[in-house]
């Protein structure tokens, strides 16, 4: 059958059967009208009405077998569609339980896969073009990607099976899918069938040919049922092609949409580290009176210092603090900051009770020191974290800011162009290892300048004055996430 045919619409199609067939039929029955003389016509009308019937029947068969395969075709391919969207689908659900980039780039893969079928494979399998020689090189990547996952909980184990057998699954399902497109009714099948309705029209021309009317009628009933049949035939022969052909929408429906990119997600969790640790060096230095008091039992607790981050982080950013699987990378990450802040807190509380001494040295900047170095140990491979500052204002050498962190200060922080309130980051060198490093400006507050920082000097006059003010650049919180 022409492949002009099955790109038809349906309307076309149907003018094209019909009228090929009922031209046929004009054809045999003009044909028998001219034989259908003298004793031609009556042997022709001797012809026993009685073989109508099996022949009627016979071609019915042939109709059956045709269309039983037409029928199994179809379902087929809806069913490989079913069976891809539905993997799919499970994968991109799936995806989440390894969220940052493992999950960035399982989706984006998925798009990928999806984005090719409908634009590319499609046409392809409706052309009948398609082949397996080429392996989708979207869900291959896919599957290398997640064989090459380590999972960290028992849960990402399970998930990590569940995607293998989904994307396993899925290219089977295209396979099928592809290999259902090539089928087609061959021609023998389309030779008998068309024979048969010839013969059949044939004869029912000779038995009326002593009839006009009749023979018009009868043929034309026959002939009406045999263009239905071709009609259904072929527009539903190739399951991918023609007017009636099964379509893509499931796929597109469950691409998944863009995710953030890998770079966006570190600034995110970069910004998120800073911002912690920043609210809570605001609520040690809020507290300094409380802290210094010559009293035990304080109640100035870990919770209560956890609590009152958050409340700072809440208001500084405008939403709460982020709940992340703690099983995936970002999770983990501020998680250990949480844990370091809770872990310093701890080892403090003896000297935060002390009733015995009034000024206890617990800083805001010691605070942080402490959480930047108890952070650094849980997280050694995944991130960085650090308060540093103007090297003019270090007093302990092990906040010096690195080549980086010193460049970032002089030239953006310290100069006069630079506007309040926003951070700097870029992919740079940290510890010999490539990183996503982001740094966010510190300014002395009026708590700053009540708790320690609000020193004076003696200028060359003998009069003292204020080395720091309120507003000055007092340091830099520096965080940094290690690029694989």
């Amino acid at each position: 059958m022409s492949a002009w045919l099955y790109a038809l619409p349906i309307g076309w199609m149907a003018v094209c059967v019909f009228g090929f067939t009922f031209f046929l039929t004009w054809i045999i029955y003009a044909i028998v009208k001219m034989l259908a003389v003298g004793e031609r016509a009556k042997a022709f009308m001797s012809i026993s009405g009685g073989m109508l019937p099996p022949l009627g029947v016979v071609y019915g068969l042939f109709v059956t077998i045709v269309a039983s395969q037409v029928w199994a075709d179809i379902d087929k391919a809806n069913t490989a569609v079913y069976r891809e969207a539905s993997a799919l689908s499970a994968v991109v659900f799936l995806a989440s339980s390894f969220p940052g980039e493992p999950e960035i780039r399982i989706r984006t893969l998925v798009r990928r896969h999806i984005h090719e079928a409908v634009n590319q494979e499609w046409p392809m399998m409706a052309q009948h073009t398609a082949n397996l020689k080429i392996t989708s090189q979207p869900l291959a990547e896919a599957l290398q990607l997640v064989l090459t996952l380590t999972p960290r909980s028992g849960g990402q184990t399970t998930a990590q099976n569940a995607i293998v057998t989904a994307l396993e699954n899925a290219l089977d399902a295209r396979r099928q899918r592809i290999v259902v497109s090539l089928s087609d009714v061959n021609w023998v099948k389309w030779v008998c069938l068309i024979l048969q309705a010839i013969c059949t029209l044939l004869t029912i021309a000779m038995i009326h040919c002593g009839n006009r009317i009749a023979s018009i009628s009868a043929m034309g009933v026959f002939a009406t049922g045999v263009a239905v049949s071709i009609l259904i035939i072929v527009s539903h022969n190739r399951p991918f092609g023609g007017p009636l052909a099964v379509n893509s929408d499931l796929l597109a429906q469950i691409e998944p949409e863009e995710m953030l990119s890998q770079k966006e997600t570190n600034h995110t969790v970069a910004l998120h580290l800073t911002t912690l640790l920043h609210a809570g060096r605001k609520v040690i230095s809020d507290h300094q009176g409380l802290i210094n008091q010559k009293s035990a039992d304080k109640a100035f607790t870990a919770e209560k210092v956890i609590a009152e981050t958050m409340n700072n982080y809440a208001q500084s950013t405008g939403h709460p603090f982020p709940d992340l699987d703690k099983n995936s990378a970002e999770g983990m990450i501020l998680q250990a900051e949480l844990d370091a802040i809770t872990e310093v807190m701890n080892n403090a509380q003896p000297l935060i009770n002390n009733p015995k001494l009034g000024f206890k040295g617990f800083l805001p900047a010691i605070f942080a020191y402490q959480v930047a170095q108890s952070f650094n140990k849980k997280v050694d491979n995944l991130a960085y974290l650090k308060l540093t500052a103007p090297q003019e204002l270090i007093m302990l050498k092990s906040n010096m800011p690195d080549d980086w962190e010193s460049q970032i200060i002089k030239t953006k922080f310290q100069s006069s162009t630079w506007e309040k309130g926003g951070s700097f980051d870029e992919v740079a060198e940290l510890n010999g290892k490539k990183a996503f490093r982001l740094m966010i400006p510190e300014y002395y507050d009026a708590s700053c300048l009540q708790a320690c920082h609000g020193l004076t000097k003696e200028d060359s006059h003998g009069k003292k004055i204020s080395v720091s003010k309120l507003g000055d650049l007092g340091g830099a919180i520096s965080a940094a996430i290690y690029l694989k």
